[in-house]
């Protein structure tokens, strides 16, 4: 039995914004009131100054399992997520061999289940191979238990291939995410193609990249009725599409990633491979256009896309070494800030973090309720830590936060009712 006192607990689900105790009694939330006395033998925990929540969901993440767990395994971006306050995650599947057949999807959630920290779910290839030219067997993936469909790290570059998956999907009562960057467009760019990039000479890679191919789903979306999903939506006319194309009826999501949120290609500078990722950091310009879009709800919610490399990898120059950085541990920060500057509340902190990303691949978002499974984060909102090697629990380093300050750390995170992190 364990007993949370004097937090205060927010979840829009359920109405509440404000200071209660909660009751765990074998997992379950057994009462949410003001003043609960301890029990014999019970476990207390006083949350006085920390917010509780419904846990996170992050449907963008990448384990490198199978095939490159140098960088990370199931396990460790397990423990990687729950010390972010998340307990779903979704893998991507450039994997090597990519997640395009039944085993593989199957081997992903029974090692998931063994870690047994959080819910690790795959999403399966668009086409075999992740070579864009053929469908993948996607209802036999999604019986087995792919919750989307996705080439990221690829962009499905053939329309038409591009289109018929958009139905295949839809027709299963499922959807596919699209990593938006025409290759025509982006050739061998590293950095935003801007003031920056034409200053320190840097490959330019042009924001038309994507938008171009966030303009093409959403018009396949709305003339096929079906779903689309716009991974890692970074720049201001991506954005604008975006709205458009929801305004005409489109059934278009978005999201977001902690990176894009906060860094800007500024962090070029020094000519580090760590700021490498894809789509690149971009403008003050563009992050103000993804803040505001994801507080008016244009784009739907936050997802890391937390990508782990070797050191070695990444200390290679900027045309060798790969793109993406991690995100798991530093999402809550990166968003709380956004509260704390005004650009919306908790509630909608929570909506971003953890019930629309859960709603998206069909699961029920965790609830603070009595007779709920308690899956739940505890977090000090002014709590400021050091981001280093030693507070980063995922086997890879590669962030360009090394060294710096952040505020907001997680405290304890619920899975199942039971406690998965304790910091």
């Amino acid at each position: 039995m364990i007993l949370i006192k004097n937090g205060h607990v927010v979840d829009p689900q359920n109405n509440l914004n404000d200071k209660f105790d909660i009751l765990i009694e074998k997992g379950e939330i057994k009462k949410i009131e003001k003043n609960i006395q301890p029990f014999p033998g019970c476990e207390v925990i006083d949350a006085e100054g920390k917010i509780i929540t419904p846990s996170f969901t992050d449907i963008h993440v990448h384990f490198r399992d199978p095939g490159q767990i140098y960088k990370e395994d199931i396990e460790s971006g397990s423990k990687a997520a729950v010390a972010g306050g998340y307990t779903t995650v979704v893998c991507m599947p450039n994997t090597i061999p990519a997640i395009d057949d039944v085993p593989i999807v199957r081997y992903i959630i029974e090692k998931g289940e063994e870690v047994g920290l959080c819910r690790v779910l795959p999403s399966a290839a668009i086409t075999k191979g992740r070579k864009g030219k053929e469908l993948t067997e996607m209802a036999l993936l999604k019986d087995a238990g792919a919750v989307y469909f996705t080439d990221d790290g690829a962009p499905v570059m053939d329309s038409f291939i591009m289109r018929k998956a958009m139905e295949y999907a839809g027709s299963l009562g499922t959807f596919v995410a699209d990593h938006c960057e025409d290759l025509n467009l982006s050739q061998n760019g590293v950095a935003h193609e801007g003031e920056l990039a034409a200053t320190l000479g840097l490959p330019p890679l042009p924001p038309e990249a994507e938008d171009t191919m966030v303009a093409r789903d959403c018009i396949l979306s709305i003339q096929t009725g079906m779903p689309v999903h716009i991974c890692h939506i970074s720049s201001k006319l991506s954005v604008e599409i975006v709205a458009w194309a929801k305004a005409m009826g489109a059934k278009v999501t978005a999201e977001v990633t902690p990176h894009h949120l906060y860094l800007t290609d500024e962090e070029f500078l020094d000519f580090s491979c760590i700021a490498k990722v894809s789509p690149p950091l971009r403008s003050h310009e563009d992050i103000e256009a993804t803040r505001w879009a994801l507080a008016s709800g244009i784009i739907d919610f936050v997802a890391t896309d937390h990508a782990p490399h070797a050191h070695y990898e990444k200390m290679q120059d900027l045309q060798a070494c790969p793109p993406g950085m991690l995100g798991l541990q530093f999402a809550l920060p990166i968003v709380l800030e956004l509260v704390k500057k005004d650009y919306f509340d908790l509630n909608r902190m929570v909506e971003v973090m953890s019930i629309e990303p859960a709603k998206k691949i069909g699961l029920k978002p965790p609830q603070i309720k009595e007779g709920e499974i308690a899956e739940l984060t505890i977090f000090d909102p002014f709590e400021t830590w050091e981001v280093n090697e030693e507070t980063i629990l995922s086997k890879s380093k590669n962030t360009p936060l090394l060294g710096r300050k952040l505020t907001g750390k997680v405290k304890y995170t619920f899975f199942k009712g039971k406690i998965v992190y304790r910091d």
